[in-house]
């Protein structure tokens, strides 16, 4: 039997480890990473409750003449939790499975991989806004009420909720990555939304401190929609920060936990 060639041609982004980055290799990156996660239950299983609950959210609170807020509430305060939480679980899962270290042999630069993972759960996230965004019209019209009537204001918050979504996304990646422990990562997530997050905003209240509530993680995220409706007021003199700058707060913590889990994962010994 004769001896393998040698002269195998460098297959994917390990081509070139360490080198400038480029089109082909994140584009390689990103075909396998969605590929990746298309192939596991993932996706989808967070999909079905967050569409179901913001659904039913919206039907419950829909009422004609604030149907816009009906919308941000649902979206912004129970559907982006689902798309958090699939990226914790869609970049803790490979540390779960032991998967990460082929992961990283394919990728050769573990700084690309984590790119393209965060690349990957924000066009999941905004599908997931999609999604949550057509039920909950839907509910709204189980209701008995008319969406249509307001329309304009609906389709505000369902497309500003495309981005939110898909930041929660990438920030639940970065968050699952800095972790690595998939069990700390999706308690830690629920955690902080559903206890820590609700305790600081009402220490805040009570420490006359209630101008910042608004600029933490979640109501930050949560008031870049609210903001849309006229509803909110979170500003002095009964006046809300527009729903930019809020989006704007919301984009600083994801980057910011984003580089901290891609440095994480640059640094980790996966031997």
């Amino acid at each position: 039997m004769s001896a393998p060639s040698t002269d195998l041609p460098a297959v994917g982004p390990a081509a070139a480890p360490g080198g400038a980055w480029s089109v082909r290799s994140l584009r390689g990156l990103l075909v396998a990473e969605a590929r990746k996660t298309l192939s596991t239950s993932v996706w989808w299983a967070m999909l079905i409750p967050a569409g179901l609950v913001s659904m039913v959210i919206a039907m419950i609170t829909a009422t004609d003449g604030r149907l816009g807020h009906s919308q941000a509430f649902a979206l912004g305060s129970f559907g982006v939790v689902f798309a958090v939480l699939f990226g914790t679980v869609s970049a803790s899962a490979e540390y779960r499975h032991h998967t990460i270290s082929t992961s990283y042999l394919v990728a050769a630069d573990r700084v690309r991989l984590t790119v393209a993972k965060m690349a990957v759960a924000a066009l999941v996230g905004a599908g997931y806004a999609l999604v949550t965004s057509a039920l909950g019209i839907a509910g709204m019209l189980v209701r008995g009420a008319h969406p249509f009537a307001e329309l304009g204001s609906v389709l505000q918050v369902s497309a500003v909720a495309v981005v939110v979504f898909a930041l929660w996304a990438v920030l639940g990646v970065g968050f699952g990555t800095l972790v690595s422990s998939q069990v700390l990562a999706v308690v830690g997530v629920l955690l902080y939304l559903l206890i820590v997050e609700p305790i600081l905003q009402v220490l805040a209240a009570v420490a006359d401190l209630d101008r910042l509530g608004p600029y933490l993680p979640g109501p930050a995220a949560a008031t870049s929609l609210e903001a849309l409706t006229g509803e909110q007021f979170g500003g002095g003199f009964g006046v809300g920060p527009p729903w930019w700058l809020m989006l704007l707060v919301f984009l600083g913590y994801t980057a910011l936990v984003g580089l901290v889990g891609t440095a994480a994962a640059h640094r980790r010994d996966v031997t």
